[in-house]
């Protein structure tokens, strides 16, 4: 029912593990068995109404799809970027996690937000990963697996917003993807994430899971 996760284990220094809740899920079984954890994340299709208060809606979690195809230029001002990883971009890796639930949960005390990001913009760069427009101002990460590709981390420097930089992230992400022999790309965001879903929605993407977080704490 609950399966440790020894990565954010490692990370956060807490032991950590993840339930996706199933037609079998019982509360009481799951509290019994969650006592060795000091955090548990609960995957649930449908919103729940757990009767513990230990129990608490960390994220709704929307994602969304598109079928990808070459109708755009790239843009020559937004490029792939394999140089240091420099404070300016751990920076912008951060804002794009302000509607994480690792950044909105007050229950993280201990730079638990600022630890996963900053590893994993690090883990983009190496990955070769990044697509970083003119003057730093913004970035998307892009992740290639067979024919499909992931939007992961995207943000837009706050003195550059209303500029439709947004868009073209998007879509040089898209023509990354499609370089590299993708032909359907994700995008996941947070349901309080609005301008973000507006966004994905005006570029053609669909809504094709809801799935609602929960965290679980001792």
């Amino acid at each position: 029912m609950i399966t440790p996760l020894p990565f954010d284990s490692s990370l956060f220094g807490y032991p950590v593990g993840k339930c996706q809740i199933d037609e079998s899920w019982n509360e009481t079984d799951f509290l019994e068995l969650a006592t060795q954890y000091r955090l548990i994340y609960v995957f649930s299709i449908h919103p729940l109404q757990p009767h513990a208060n230990q129990i608490r809606l960390a994220d709704i979690k929307l994602t969304f799809s598109k079928k990808l195809h070459p109708i755009h230029p790239a843009d020559p001002d937004i490029v792939p970027y394999s140089g240091e990883l420099e404070e300016s971009l751990v920076n912008l890796a951060l804002e794009s996690g302000i509607y994480s639930r690792f950044h909105t949960d007050p229950g993280f005390v201990s730079g638990e937000f600022e630890k996963l990001y900053r590893l994993w913009i690090e883990k983009a760069l190496a990955n070769k990963e990044v697509l970083l427009a003119q003057n730093q101002a913004g970035f998307v990460s892009c992740s290639i697996s067979g024919k499909m590709a992931q939007i992961g981390l995207i943000a837009v420097d706050k003195n550059q917003r209303g500029k439709g930089l947004g868009k073209k992230l998007v879509r040089a992400a898209e023509d990354f993807a499609l370089q590299s022999g993708a032909q359907t790309m994700t995008i996941g965001t947070q349901q309080a994430n609005v301008p973000a879903s507006r966004l994905y929605q005006s570029l053609g993407y669909e809504l094709v899971e809801r799935m609602y977080v929960y965290h679980y704490r001792p």
